[in-house]
């Protein structure tokens, strides 16, 4: 009998164990971020502000994982703010519409409305996912300077 209890306070010892150490990894394996964006480099305070967020090098000129759009403000910063996100490489494309036509007017293939990216100052070409991308895995603040203003 003693031999039976002892197994069996083991067995549950281990057991209680198993669980704890089961649940303080799950939220390192569901743990959500959150990613801001601040902005610099606005001069012309009209338009919307799209700004998409891309997480496979993929998608980098097509769809974004989660996108939004925000009226630009007459005066002051802004910024915009993705919650729960999951861990993962993210880079940010953002192009300011000026004319309200929801896509960003280029000629002879170079846009003629503000634009920007994460990680990117100054352009030397079309930029590549890689170029762009940067790592979440805690919550994090980016800035973004926008371009061809």
């Amino acid at each position: 009998m003693k031999t039976l209890l002892l197994t069996f306070a083991l067995l549950t010892g281990s057991f209680i164990n198993t669980m704890a150490a089961s649940r303080l990894a799950a939220p390192g394996d569901s743990a959500t971020h959150k990613l801001t964006i601040d902005f610099t480099n606005v001069t012309n305070r009209a338009g919307m502000l799209y700004v998409g967020l891309v997480n496979d090098a993929a998608d980098f000129n097509g769809n974004s994982y989660r996108k939004t759009r925000i009226q630009v403000p007459a005066t002051g910063t802004f910024q915009v703010k993705f919650d729960q996100l999951p861990a993962g490489r993210y880079a940010v494309k953002v192009f300011q519409d000026l004319n309200e036509n929801q896509k960003l007017d280029t000629s002879n293939q170079m846009p003629t409305e503000p634009f920007g990216f994460s990680n990117v100052t100054m352009l030397m070409g079309p930029p590549s996912f890689e170029q762009t991308a940067f790592d979440l895995n805690a919550p994090k603040t980016i800035v973004i300077n926008l371009l061809g203003q």
